[in-house]
């Protein structure tokens, strides 16, 4: 016998994997994928939820700021129709002057015929403290006035609003965008001063997250929905308020605007976190709350002096 063949002879045969085992090791690999994935998936929503929460906290900030700046009053929701308002006011205090000097210089050089919707040049222009991360849908949008009346939401949007107090038992339906009380924070034809917040900066509203896309494929069934630009103020007829909405309904409520036939300013406020949103406090703290809160505490937190004795959740 030559060496060759002995050594065949030695060598033993190599062992694969059968069908069976490898059926195996891909199932227990597809195992625990799928005990991984919700974990990475909750730690990246848990990320997000905390860089909303910082946004809101940076215009908790702007807010105070702002404050000490005009004699401790907060920035006005409404300074006429299609006016710079409420999130064009944060900009200096976001580290946005240049920006906000910007618009105001295109707003001086066309006095009778500008307005913040037919500014191309600035509406475009996306404020990462404005935008939760959670938003699934682009943050910007052009090129929608064929598909009426999205028009509106044209530009770079925001998903936080300001509070608008509460209408506890649900406004009667008027015709146009709805009724705003004079109890918020931010509202029609008034500035909040600090002092007039009477039930205290830390137990009232100021601002809170809203998301709102109608379920229905109508009008506002598709993204941006019913969330809009942040350059945008008041509506040309001063009924609509694109920079605070009134509590009416739970957070993350199933409303159907177009359906329903409910007033714009009375929608929703909610996230895209799961159970709850983020909201930003007279005091410039943030907290959640829960979808399921409830309602009574949660009207009672939206008014600046309802005189009632509550407690955040």
């Amino acid at each position: 016998m030559n060496i060759d063949n002995r050594e065949a002879t030695s060598q033993k045969p190599k062992r694969a994997f059968t069908l069976v085992e490898l059926l195996v090791v891909i199932t227990i690999i597809g195992i625990l994928i799928s005990l991984l994935l919700p974990a990475v998936q909750s730690a990246r929503e848990a990320a997000r939820r905390l860089q909303c929460s910082n946004n809101l906290k940076q215009m908790g900030l702007a807010l105070h700021n702002y404050a000490t700046t005009w004699k401790e009053s907060f920035p006005p929701a409404d300074t006429g129709g299609y006016k710079h308002a409420l999130f064009t006011s944060m900009l200096p205090f976001l580290e946005q002057q240049a920006l906000y000097d910007s618009m105001l210089d295109a707003e001086r050089a066309n006095p009778t015929t500008y307005t913040t919707q037919a500014d191309e040049a600035h509406k475009y222009t996306a404020i990462a403290a404005y935008l939760c991360p959670s938003w699934p849908h682009p943050t910007v949008y052009r090129d929608l006035s064929s598909t009426w009346p999205l028009y509106l939401g044209e530009g770079a949007i925001t998903t936080y609003q300001g509070v608008s107090g509460a209408y506890p038992n649900k406004a009667p339906y008027v015709s146009g965008d709805g009724r705003v009380p004079q109890n918020g924070m931010f509202g029609m034809g008034y500035v909040r001063r600090m002092g007039d917040v009477t039930d205290g900066l830390s137990n009232t509203l100021a601002m809170a997250e809203f998301v709102h896309i109608d379920q229905q494929k109508q009008s506002y069934g598709a993204p941006p929905g019913n969330v809009r630009p942040w350059i945008l103020g008041m509506g040309q007829s001063r009924q609509g308020m694109y920079t605070a909405k009134v509590l009416v309904y739970a957070p993350n409520a199933k409303i159907e605007r177009f359906v329903e036939g409910i007033p714009y300013n009375h929608m929703p406020m909610g996230s895209h976190h799961p159970g709850g949103m983020n909201v930003l406090l007279g005091d410039g703290s943030v907290t959640s709350l829960s979808e399921s809160i409830n309602l009574e505490l949660y009207f009672q937190l939206a008014t600046v002096n309802g005189g009632e004795a509550v407690s955040m959740p």
